[in-house]
This record gives C-alpha cells, sequence and structure tokens, in this order.
C-alpha cells in the first residue's frame, strides 16, 4: 500500500472522494438553504401586500355606498372608537377619551378648553402615524382631571361641543395614575397664561408631528393692548441702556404691580414678546420694522416665528396719549432707570420722580378738585416716602405759589391733610412725612393767612377761614401734633 492509500484510509482509490469535493458540496447545499429562505420570505411580503390592497379596495367600495349608509358606517366607526373609553369607567376614573378633534387642535389648545371645569392632570392628543390615521382628518386624545366630580362635569359639558368647527365626542377612559400636583390650573384672574409645555419659552411642537425629530416652535404673538406694548418697549429700551441689574431692579420693585407680569410669569404670552422684542432690538430691528423670517435664538433651542409686520399696529403702538398715560408707563419706567444708576442718594427724589409729582400736584386745584386727583398725589407722595422732605417740601411751594387762586390753596391744604392721615400706614419710611409737615407748619400757616388776607370779598373770606380752623380741628381730634402747637397755628392764621 503506497502513502497516498493509508492516509486516506479504506475503500480508497480512483473512485474514492476527496475531502475538497465533501466541503464543496457542503457549501452549495448551504448557499440552496439561505436562496430558498429568501424565495419565502419574498413570497409572504408579496401575499401581505395583495391582502392590504384588498382591504384597502374593499373600503373604498364601501365609501361609494349611498349617504345614508355612509353616514350609519361612520357612526359605527365613532361607536368603536368611543368603546374604549366607555367600557373603562369603573366609577374612579378622571380621565376623558375624547374624538373628532381638529387637526389643528394641540394639547394647548385642548387643555385650555377643559380647564376652565377644574385642574388638569394630564393631557395627551394620540397623533396621527401612518397614512391612514393621517387620511381620517381628525385625531383623538385623553384628558385626565385631578377630580371625579370635575371630570364628571367636564364629559357632561363638552360633549357634542363644537370645538374649532366639529363637535367633541367625549367619554370616560381608562383610569391613569395622578401626579401630586396638576400639571395646569386655569388663572381666571389672567385667562390669557397658557399650560407649561415643558419646552424653553413654553414653546409648542408642531401641529401633526409625528417624527423625533422635530424641532419646538416659539409662535410670537403681539399684544392687542397698545398701552402694554409701549411699556414694554420702554422697559427693553432701559434694561438695553442699563443693564440686567435693571431688570432685576424692576423685578423686585413691581413684583404685585399686574402690569410688569411679564417680566416674570413664563406662561404669559407677552413674556414670550418681550424676550422676542429684546433680542429684535439688539439685532437692529426697529419698532415699526423687523425680520419676520424664523430663527433660532439659541443653539439646539427652539425655532422662533417672529408676528407678521403690520405697519398700522406698529403706528399706533407709538401713538400720542395723555400726560396720565405717559406718567405711568413712559416717566414711571424713566425714574426707575435714574434710581438704578446709583447717582442719587437714598433720601431723595430724582428729576423724573420731581416731575412726576409736580405733575401731580398741578391737577389738585380748585374748590373742586376731584378726590381722584388728591388720591393719586397723596399716594405718589407715601410710594416716595424715603424722600419725605423733597416730597412735603414740593406740595408747600406749590401751596405758596403767590399766583394761585385761594381755593387752590385750600385744596393743596386738604392734600398735606390726606398725607399725614396716612402716614401711619404700614408702608416704609411713611412716619418721616409727618416729620417733614411738621418741619414746614410755621411757613404753611403764614402762606394761608397771606392767602386769607388777599381775600376782598366777605363771604369767600369766611369760607377760607372756617375750612382752614376746621382742618385744625380734624388735625387736633387725630392728636396729630401736640395741642400748644395747634393753638399756635391758629394764631399764625388769624
Amino acid at each position: 500500500m503506497n502513502q497516498s492509500d493509508s492516509l486516506l484510509g479504506p475503500g480508497t482509490g480512483d473512485n474514492a472522494i476527496s475531502l475538497e469535493d465533501i466541503n464543496s458540496n457542503r457549501k452549495k447545499r448551504n448557499l440552496d438553504m439561505f436562496l430558498e429562505e429568501l424565495k419565502r420570505g419574498q413570497e409572504k411580503r408579496e401575499l401581505k401586500q395583495q391582502l392590504r390592497k384588498s382591504k384597502r379596495q374593499g373600503r373604498a367600495a364601501h365609501s361609494d355606498a349611498p349617504s345614508a349608509d355612509s353616514g350609519l358606517l361612520t357612526q359605527k366607526r365613532d361607536t368603536k372608537q368611543s368603546a374604549h373609553g366607555t367600557g373603562a369607567d369603573d366609577g374612579e376614573t378622571t380621565n376623558l377619551y375624547i374624538t373628532n378633534i381638529h387637526t389643528d387642535v394641540d394639547e394647548q389648545a385642548l387643555c385650555m378648553a377643559f380647564a376652565k371645569h377644574g385642574p388638569i392632570a394630564s393631557v395627551k392628543i394620540m397623533w396621527p402615524r401612518t397614512p391612514e390615521e393621517f387620511s381620517r382628518q381628525r385625531n383623538s386624545g385623553f384628558v385626565s382631571f385631578m377630580d371625579r366630580e370635575v371630570a364628571a362635569s367636564a364629559l357632561s359639558d363638552m360633549d357634542g361641543q363644537q370645538f374649532n368647527g366639529l363637535p367633541l365626542r367625549v367619554c370616560w377612559g381608562k383610569r391613569v395614575p395622578l401626579p401630586d400636583e396638576p400639571v395646569f390650573v386655569l388663572d381666571k384672574d389672567n385667562p390669557r397664561r397658557m399650560p407649561p409645555t415643558g419646552h424653553p419659552f413654553n414653546a409648542k411642537m408642531p401641529t401633526n408631528a409625528g417624527n423625533e425629530d422635530d424641532i419646538p416652535e416659539v409662535h410670537v404673538e403681539k399684544p392687542l393692548d397698545h398701552r402694554l406694548v409701549r411699556l414694554i418697549h420702554w422697559t427693553i429700551e432701559h434694561v438695553i441702556a442699563h443693564g440686567p441689574a435693571f431688570e432685576l431692579h424692576l423685578i423686585s420693585r413691581k413684583a404685585d404691580d399686574p402690569r410688569f407680569a411679564f417680566l416674570t410669569d413664563y406662561g404669559l404670552p407677552e413674556h414670550v414678546y418681550y424676550r422676542w422684542r429684546m433680542y429684535s432690538f439688539l439685532n437692529g430691528d426697529t419698532k415699526h420694522k423687523w425680520r419676520d423670517q424664523m430663527f433660532f435664538m439659541h443653539d439646539k433651542g427652539p425655532v422662533w416665528i417672529p408676528p407678521a409686520v403690520t405697519g398700522q399696529s406698529s403706528a399706533a403702538d407709538e401713538m400720542t396719549w395723555d400726560h396720565e398715560h405717559v406718567d405711568t408707563m413712559s416717566s414711571e419706567a424713566e425714574e426707575e432707570a435714574e434710581r438704578s444708576r446709583g447717582d442719587l442718594r437714598r433720601d431723595t427724589l430724582g428729576k423724573r420722580a420731581r416731575d412726576r409729582l409736580q405733575r401731580r400736584v398741578r391737577r389738585v386745584q380748585g374748590a373742586a378738585a376731584q378726590r381722584g386727583a388728591i388720591a393719586e398725589a397723596m399716594a405718589f407722595a407715601i410710594d416716595h416716602a424715603y424722600a419725605a422732605s423733597d416730597v412735603v417740601e414740593i406740595v408747600c411751594q406749590s401751596l405758596a405759589d403767590q399766583t394761585a387762586l385761594p381755593n387752590d390753596k385750600l385744596s393743596k391744604l386738604m392734600l398735606i391733610s390726606d398725607i399725614l392721615y396716612n402716614c401711619s400706614a404700614p408702608v416704609p419710611n411713611a412716619w418721616r412725612l409727618r416729620q417733614a409737615v411738621e418741619e414746614r407748619l410755621d411757613r404753611i400757616f403764614e402762606d394761608l393767612a397771606i392767602a386769607f388776607r388777599g381775600i376782598d370779598a366777605r363771604l369767600k373770606a369766611e369760607h377760607f377761614r372756617k375750612t382752614v380752623l376746621a382742618v385744625l380741628a380734624v388735625w387736633e381730634a387725630w392728636m396729630m401734633f401736640p395741642g400748644k402747637d395747634m393753638h399756635k397755628l391758629a394764631a399764625i392764621f388769624l
């Protein structure tokens, strides 16, 4: 036996099968099996496609049926959808299942519509994902309340209600866990505050968003109140001029002023407008013209969509108003800016504050001076009590004006009396106003005496005398000053 026969084993020779032939046959069998699997998979896919196609053709045939049958089919489909929630009422669920929602309605709009009934625990719209769902042209969703009774009231009221042109269909949904705190509570004092979306600046996802890569959008709305628009513009101008410190100062000083809620209430559309306008001004836009193309304010942030440019509304924002509106908007902002620079002593009035007080004091004139004018000047004095000496000095100078009529002087005396009556208010430094008036009492009644002696008409002079002495009697009843000082003042006057 030769060497090759011993290696191949018995039965080998010319008809023996080599190892290469065996491996080759195995490879062929494996390839055939793989190709057969691919073929079977392709046949299954083609069969599924044919089944889907036949189902679509069947539905299309049904859609060509008479209108009455079509309406019946629609009702059956709606009943089938509503059954999602009808059987889910376990007597404790607070979750509502809503169908027939217009495609333009998003979670925020749905939340605002149902929030009038009570606190909202969660809101969800089932956005369409497939072509078949898109073809329905309506969506469904869920609104969960924090309380069962509130949810029952919402179901009774909202079922059948027209919302964005379509009647809502509302029924009970499967119970869901409730959070410790509601996600949204409608602010009845400020119904424009929107529910939080979880995105910066309360940005919203695009309507019918179905892609995880969709970018949230911030839609900027211009306030309808032109006075508020002008106040926002003035605030922005001074923040740009004096820096972020002015904004922080304004927030601390105006925390209780609803006009400045746009500074801190991120749920307000006015706050979004304020932030966009700040960015717009810093990038060269003006009050009348701005770029209305969408843009990114921050990297990886939401896309901002500015309001449309309308020349008419911009012109209305710059209209000329009376002194009262200018005083309460622009001058107030200028006064805050003046104090934020740190050039003034803490116990003095700035130029802007002086101008505002002088305008108020000038309105207090005549025998029939309106209580509103006196109240405004008095309130300004109390609010600026930190500069009591300057405040009282301005009032005394107005009373000492030689060109003022006697009735005007009496009106100023009534203003001083109102300031004294309210100097005990729980306001910082209000007590200083009484001290500042006391230091000028002699001068005040000397000026009143000069005016009294200058009245020629006997009846007018008697009315002037009785009014001044009546004020002194009231101060004595209030025990505002010592009794001996009251007699001294009466002697000076008479």
